[in-house]
């Protein structure tokens, strides 16, 4: 489920959305959808995760923003990965870093996140290579986990190398990283709620647009482009 905020106070001005992102504090930010007529099913949404003087104070909705993709800084984090490789955000400074949240067991928007990354990837232009990092919202999930979501939902496409879906090293070190994104992981006897987006962060470990799944392809391979060149 794609939830972290609810979309609303929409306005259109020469190619640029504006949504209102009103939870925890989150400001009003703009981003160049590279497509006019974008439908809302397509939304880009910049992403706040905790609040910004200068920009909520000065972004209103329906107000027109001059700059695209406005840098946040991005909340550290140091997790351990499927092969139990020690990663952190602060060392992909460098290159573009696509985050999202994901469960390996999960069976509703995990597969399409999954199979709609691999398709923004095959799209990229050649030497625009991003590192994909997934933080698991299920704490005790294992690497066969994770080997069984790709030959389940990616059998016939695959992500570029060098991804890591981020599995520990414990369940507080999750938690942190969920409560300093913002994300929402609500277990139920079933499955587990969270909130489903793609974040996009630049070379300098700015936090620059967030997408909710499903990801409106073309976009994000637009904005990943934009950011990775700016």
């Amino acid at each position: 489920m794609m939830r972290r905020s609810e979309l609303g106070g929409m306005s259109f001005q020469r190619g640029w959305w504006r949504v209102g992102r009103s939870r925890r504090g989150r400001a009003v930010l703009a981003v160049a959808c590279g497509v006019a007529g974008i439908g809302l099913g397509s939304l880009l949404a910049l992403a706040t995760r905790h609040p910004v003087a200068a920009n909520s104070a000065s972004l209103q909705p329906g107000q027109p923003r001059p700059a695209p993709l406005t840098r946040q800084s991005a909340p550290p984090f140091t997790l351990v990965d499927q092969n139990g490789a020690t990663v952190s955000l602060a060392a992909q400074r460098g290159r573009v870093v696509l985050l999202t949240f994901m469960d390996p067991v999960c069976t509703a928007l995990c597969p399409v996140m999954g199979r709609d990354i691999a398709a923004v990837e095959q799209k990229l232009p050649r030497g625009i290579r991003p590192e994909l990092l997934v933080v698991s919202v299920a704490p005790g999930r294992t690497k066969a986990d994770v080997e069984h979501f790709l030959s389940s939902n990616l059998a016939s496409t695959s992500w570029l190398s060098g991804w890591h879906w981020l599995l520990g090293p414990n369940a507080a070190s999750l938690q942190l990283t969920w409560l300093h994104w913002h994300i929402e992981v609500d277990p139920t006897p079933t499955d587990i709620n969270h909130d489903e987006l793609l974040d996009v962060i630049d070379p300098h470990g700015y936090l620059r647009v967030t997408f909710p799944a499903p990801l409106p392809v073309d976009d994000v391979v637009s904005a990943i482009t934009t950011v990775a060149r700016t």
